[in-house]
């Protein structure tokens, strides 16, 4: 009977589905592994990152959680900063050496797929066996640069009216979502998994000059993004779903997949209608002993993440070793987009994941910092759950 009622959940669901919005991390464990824990994760962020793992968890856990991320597209910020202390509003007064100088720095900012995204989230939640539910309260939003045609003229024919024509779109959000989990032991070993948001809030999409006020060299990543949260004032409220798979592999192998977006939703604002395709991701965990993990999640289909036409496709990769009987855990892992042309450095756009957890009895705390490929961090998580039985 319970097969009966969760198959018409899904028929339901599947047609009046929300989004999932930016790609993001779930909890401080899965940030410093470099979000690669989809195979395998034992907290109040199964809800997100596995429903179906609910099913593999032997003690119930309640807990909270902080969370930020501030992240540049290949240094886009130092870029933007490098062209804002010309003086944009007046052009025609540089010289010609300043103008193609200023030119060809402008044209290398708007020839980047992506500009910055971030988030900023407080969730509260609570596991047991084969249930969870979860409270987010998030602000998340992303910039990116407009296409323009401004750069087939020549460097002596650019005005002040072209530079003025530079925009960058601002996406925003502020919303509260509920979060409602079940998993399904289908058979020995295998778990099937549904994941229920309701979110409702309030969103913005708008383009500003790039000679407007608010693009100050002065301005943090957070600020940008701040900005674009802050003004939101359209209300919205969406049914979303995730659908998982997890099944065990011998005594030290799991897999799990993961489907968001299922019904396929579209995001509406003022500016257009933003289709969110389907997200299909596959996890493996290599577990030899107690103290040891090795995790890899990858995209298996590319999608535009980030809403600028752009596809990316995510891979992952993350090691957690336990010390003295898994009272601390020290983790590593990195995330990078195969659709790039450097996969890992310098000239990459990975992100870098580090942190630790303790095991205090039936205390658990992690902590991780998301560290870029220039060595700057902006991003940042802590979680405390407590294990009551």
């Amino acid at each position: 009977m319970k097969k009966y009622v969760l198959v018409a959940i899904i028929f339901f669901v599947l047609n009046h589905t929300g989004f999932a919005v930016f790609p993001t991390f779930f909890g401080a464990r899965s940030l410093s592994l470099g979000y690669s824990s989809l195979a395998y994760n034992y907290d109040v962020n199964t809800i997100f990152i596995n429903p179906a793992l609910l099913s593999s968890i032997t003690h119930s856990l309640s807990g909270y959680q902080f969370q930020y991320s501030y992240f540049d597209y290949r240094d886009f910020k130092e870029r933007l900063d490098e062209v804002l202390r010309y003086n944009l509003k007046n052009i025609s007064s540089m010289t010609i050496n300043e103008k193609e100088i200023l030119f060809n720095k402008l044209n290398d900012l708007f020839d980047s797929k992506h500009g910055l995204h971030g988030f900023r989230a407080n969730i509260p939640g609570l596991v047991s066996k084969d249930y969870g539910f979860a409270t987010s309260f998030v602000n998340t939003a992303v910039m990116n640069p407009t296409s323009t045609t401004i750069f087939n003229k020549s460097v002596n024919d650019i005005t002040n009216e072209d530079i003025a024509s530079l925009k960058m779109s601002f996406l925003g959000l502020r919303y509260t979502q509920f979060s409602l989990s079940y998993a399904l032991n289908i058979s020995r070993g295998m778990s099937f998994g549904i994941s229920l948001h309701y979110m409702y809030g309030k969103i913005t999409e708008f383009y500003t000059s790039i000679v407007d006020d608010i693009f100050n060299s002065d301005n943090s990543t957070d600020q940008y993004l701040e900005y674009a949260w802050d003004d939101a004032e359209e209300s919205f409220n969406k049914l979303n779903v995730d659908l998982s798979l997890s099944v065990d592999i011998g005594n030290y192998f799991k897999c799990g997949l993961m489907m968001r977006n299922a019904g396929n939703p579209t995001l509406v604002t003022t500016e257009r209608d933003i289709i969110l395709e389907r997200r299909l991701t596959a996890g493996l965990a290599f577990r030899p002993d107690l103290q040891w993990g090795i995790y890899l999640d990858i995209d298996l289909n590319k999608t535009d993440l980030f809403y600028n036409g752009e596809n990316v496709q995510l891979i992952s990769l993350g090691v957690e070793k336990g010390f003295f009987k898994n009272k601390l855990f020290i983790r590593a892992g990195f995330l990078s987009d195969l659709t790039e042309q450097y996969f890992l450095g310098s000239r990459s756009n990975c992100l870098y994941g580090l942190g630790f957890g303790f095991n205090m009895s039936k205390i658990l705390v992690d902590f991780a910092l998301g560290i870029d490929s220039g060595g700057a961090v902006n991003n940042m998580a802590i979680s405390g759950f407590f294990m009551f039985n």
